[in-house]
């Protein structure tokens, strides 16, 4: 099972599903979701530190307005909303709302949420002739390393460091 978390690391971890819960719109259907090896990588392509990305398709009789006005509250700073989406309320974090829809036959909406170790974005989208209001979710997960963590000396150096 892949675990994340959208909490630091000593949290504890979040699969995929305890996750999209979180984000998920009241009642929404999650018609599609998974999630994978982010594989964060450097220039050479070596790999920098442990990530996931999750990714959801939702849907909703409910109309566009109604999905931006709940994730508008939803991501308003408060400790409630802080546990829910699983950003600590110590931590920073951006928020955006873009809509998109001007001059197009239909209404689409991109939310970015960037916090210290994840990277969140949601799409709301509906077109003219459609029933059903889209909601595309997808987390980028970063976890840090412990820079504190000591590895164990060798026996052999162990032996030495005692001076025996």
């Amino acid at each position: 099972m892949l675990v994340g978390s959208a909490m630091n690391a000593a949290a504890a971890p979040v699969g995929l599903m305890g996750t999209i819960v979180r984000w998920q719109y009241p009642k929404a259907s999650i018609n599609h979701a998974k999630g994978s090896d982010a594989a964060t990588i450097d220039a050479e392509g070596n790999r920098t530190v442990p990530s996931t990305v999750f990714e959801a398709n939702m849907t909703t009789e409910a109309s566009v307005a109604q999905v931006i006005q709940y994730y508008r509250e939803l991501l308003t700073r408060n400790p409630k909303n802080d546990e829910k989406v699983g950003i600590q309320p110590e931590k920073g974090r951006s928020v955006l709302f873009r809509d998109e829809s001007k001059g197009r036959p239909f209404e689409l909406h991109v939310i970015l949420v960037n916090s210290e170790t994840t990277s969140t974005t949601l799409i709301v989208s509906r077109g003219a002739d459609e029933e059903q209001t889209q909601i595309t979710w997808k987390q980028y997960s970063r976890y840090p390393i412990a820079s504190n963590t000591k590895t164990p000396a060798a026996p052999a150096e162990a032996s030495n460091a005692d001076g025996k």
